[in-house]
């Protein structure tokens, strides 16, 4: 149940942005569960920690202002 509007919660697919001091992060792809009433998103404690763990890497090679799109099902497979 969404914690917002108390919709039901369905499984869906989305896209994860994330803006990081001087760049931009997209990882496409990336499961989750969408509230059908509002749209909010959640994510599972497993997605949400791979999610870190992508954008710490990243964090790691990225030195200046650039976008870096990730597709989610072939970083973790």
């Amino acid at each position: 149940m969404c914690v917002f509007c108390k919709g039901k919660l369905k499984p869906a697919i989305t896209d994860y942005i994330e803006k990081i001091v001087n760049y931009v992060v997209i990882i496409k792809n990336v499961p989750c569960e969408k509230c059908e009433q509002c749209g909010e998103e959640y994510f599972s404690t497993v997605v949400a920690k791979k999610i870190e763990s992508i954008l710490n890497e990243i964090q790691e090679i990225s030195t200046e202002l650039t976008v870096s799109v990730i597709d989610y099902e072939h970083r973790v497979a």
